[in-house]
């Protein structure tokens, strides 16, 4: 009876998959082994799909795609223990698999640390990276956990990083830290909140690996980690991760290249079919054309469907990659009023409609009405009109090559008599060469400084915090701080000219609160190809109650990530609080964050800050400006170097400013 099943099954096989071919396609069937061990014979270097049915003529279900090293291979089907009666059939592909490409993307893991999968890639010692789903209270997971860990052992030295990814809607950090302890799971398990990796990876089970060349980023293993029921493994067990890494880094060819993963299904969100006109294009004018606006910031403006349909994979390379819109804060830790980010609901909208071709379908087109009227920094911000008083910082001559020393301008300020402020805002004149402008106060001995306000790409928060103030003195010496950049806007050798203002909102009535800033400067050295240098520092204690509004972190082109906390005096519960967590820190977006609720912190408080920077081959903005031959000074970036504090952009610095009222 097994012969007669087994010739049957070749002759099926052989009419559906290789008749009328050179070769024709076989599939054998042995049963002895316990399991059903499936041989296909057919053309070496081909790629063939295996196909299972339980005697249903129409139910064909994948199991595996193997590429025949030679005229024939074999592989078992562990179902068949509970299904024996199987049938089995092989279909040869007309063309070679398409490979799969992975894109890049960015994601926080379960410990807080931003993880983006191209950052390997001027990595040498690393070969690939191994993803695996997973999900809270998957017992399949659960049972495979020490086989990653010594898959892990095993391949991490020969250059494979292992990380796993949860995208379940119904987990979020919290439970998946819980469930990592509770496992005994410590590879970093990165949190896809928006599920924009799960789809792109098309991944629907937990465990399913992903197994990625790092060479062009090709898929070149998923599926299965191995083929056992239940949590043991047995002498027909097909371990089919383990092999396909064995022959990736030994330069074999890897079959089966698929199987079918088994486990607990990825609960996926159910995305309706957005529509541009009453979807798309009003999220793209919330959260994009403030900065995607003719003459702005971004490098295409959004003024139409043509231009957003052609820049639409774009758009998806750098929401996946976690960069845009600029929005740096880790949304575990507390929330901000002036987070641009995108929500889960938001991104996975956005990526959905390109994926799906980027339709216009009906209606009308919201991106073509009038474009908004210009607001700052091109000019007053809207939500606060004309200044009361505009002070000039004067005009200034700007080369359009070479390093420009920072600028001082001083201004003394006669209004009379002393005058509280709602706000203080800093214009800049020619925005592509302003790097920043800072603006102080001259203490009464001229020598110390509070700070008023300033400009860098950003930081704008608009008003001061409501009732509070910043009081300036009549008569009071101002000191603004310029630092400009060479830009290839306009011709090299030809000077630009910038004419910067201070605008000042005056108010009636003194302030309940005066808002004062303070920092934590911290010292550091960063010592040459470290791929995360950390130092640590932290302010005096508040002698008063205090309540804490905005933070601004500030660090260089090596800055990898910044973190806030506040410390509290013993005996207090907790001891430590975040207040504010920037794993992925961008040097081009001077971010300050303020708190959608205020934090009242006790007298003896601390405030805690910790930076990392990556001085190596890995930082891409780095080697971009070391390995740019039109920058004049690109040897300054070269991550063999040890670097210091210094004023310049190759130079470094750590400072946590933050800004607080004292409380009776």
């Amino acid at each position: 009876m097994r012969m007669i099943k087994s010739f049957t099954v070749a002759v099926l096989s052989m009419i559906l998959g290789g008749l009328g071919q050179a070769q024709p396609t076989v599939v054998g069937i042995d049963r002895n082994a316990g399991l059903s061990r499936i041989t296909v014979q057919g053309e070496a270097n081909r790629d063939y799909t295996i196909l299972a049915s339980d005697l249903s003529p129409t139910n064909w279900n994948f199991l595996a795609t193997l590429t025949l090293t030679n005229s024939s291979q074999s592989w078992f089907d562990s179902a068949s223990a509970t299904m024996p009666g199987r049938f089995y059939r092989a279909m040869k592909l007309d063309t070679p698999v398409i490979p799969e490409f992975a894109d890049d993307f960015r994601l926080i893991d379960h410990q807080g640390v931003s993880r983006a999968l191209y950052y390997f890639e001027n990595d040498s010692t690393v070969k690939a990276v191994v993803l695996i789903f997973t999900g809270n209270g998957c017992t399949n997971v659960q049972q495979m956990i020490s086989s990653i860990k010594s898959l892990r052992a095993q391949f991490t030295p020969q250059g494979v990083v292992f990380w796993m990814v949860d995208a379940n809607s119904a987990d979020n950090r919290s439970n998946i830290v819980v469930e990592a302890n509770a496992q005994g799971i410590d590879l970093p398990i990165l949190h896809d909140r928006a599920q924009l990796v799960a789809n792109a990876l098309h991944a629907t089970t937990t465990p399913e690996a992903v197994a990625i060349d790092k060479v062009g980023w090709v898929v070149f293993y998923r599926g299965a980690i191995d083929d056992r029921i239940g949590g043991s493994t047995n002498v027909t067990t097909q371990y089919y991760l383990k092999n396909a890494l064995t022959d990736f880094l030994a330069g074999r060819t890897v079959s089966p290249r698929a199987t079918q993963p088994k486990g607990c299904a990825i609960t996926l969100n159910s995305i309706p079919t957005p529509s541009y006109s009453t979807d798309i294009a009003p999220l793209l004018q919330s959260k994009c054309v403030r900065c995607h606006s003719v003459g702005n910031f971004a490098p295409f403006p959004m003024t139409n469907y043509d231009i957003v349909q052609f820049e639409a994979q774009q758009m998806r390379v750098e929401v996946l990659a976690g960069r845009m819109p600029p929005w740096h804060a880790d949304p575990y830790y507390q929330s901000f009023t002036n987070d641009i980010s995108l929500t889960t609901n938001e991104a996975a909208m956005l990526v959905k409609w390109v994926d799906d071709g980027a339709p216009r379908g009906g209606g009308p087109d919201p991106l073509t009405s009038a474009p908004p009227p210009p607001d700052y920094p091109f000019d007053w911000p809207t939500s606060l009109g004309t200044p009361d008083i505009i002070i000039p910082v004067g005009n200034q001559m700007i080369t359009n090559s070479g390093t420009i020393p920072y600028r001082t301008v001083n201004y003394t300020v006669n209004l009379g008599s002393n005058i509280w402020l709602r706000a203080a805002v800093v214009r800049p004149g020619t925005v592509p060469v302003v790097h920043h402008i800072l603006a102080y106060q001259k203490g009464v001995d001229n020598t110390l400084y509070s700070f008023l306000t300033g400009y860098a790409p950003g930081s704008y928060l608009g008003a001061f915090p409501a009732g509070t103030g910043k009081l300036l003195t009549n008569g009071t010496a101002l000191q603004f701080q310029l630092h400009y950049t060479p830009t290839p806007a306009y011709p090299i050798g030809l000077v630009t000219n910038d004419n910067s203002y201070l605008g000042l909102y005056t108010m009636a009535a003194p302030p309940t609160y005066p808002l004062i800033q303070s920092s934590a400067p911290g010292l550091f050295s960063v010592p040459p190809n470290t791929t995360d240098y950390q130092a640590v520092t932290e302010s005096s204690a508040f002698g008063t109650n205090v309540r804490l509004y905005e933070f601004s972190p500030h660090l260089h082109s090596r800055g990898l990530r910044f973190k806030y906390e506040a410390i509290y005096p013993g005996g207090h519960v907790p001891a430590s609080e975040v207040l504010l967590s920037v794993p992925f820190y961008v040097f081009h977006w001077q971010t300050a964050y303020r708190l959608a609720q205020p934090k009242d912190l006790p007298a003896g408080t601390k405030i805690r800050c910790t930076a990392g920077w990556d001085n190596s081959v890995q930082n891409k903005e780095l080697m971009e400006l070391f390995t740019d031959p039109d920058n004049p000074n690109n040897f300054q970036y070269d991550p063999n170097r040890t670097v210091g504090w210094g004023d310049q952009t190759w130079d470094e610095m750590f400072i946590g400013y933050f800004n607080y009222v004292v409380l009776p």
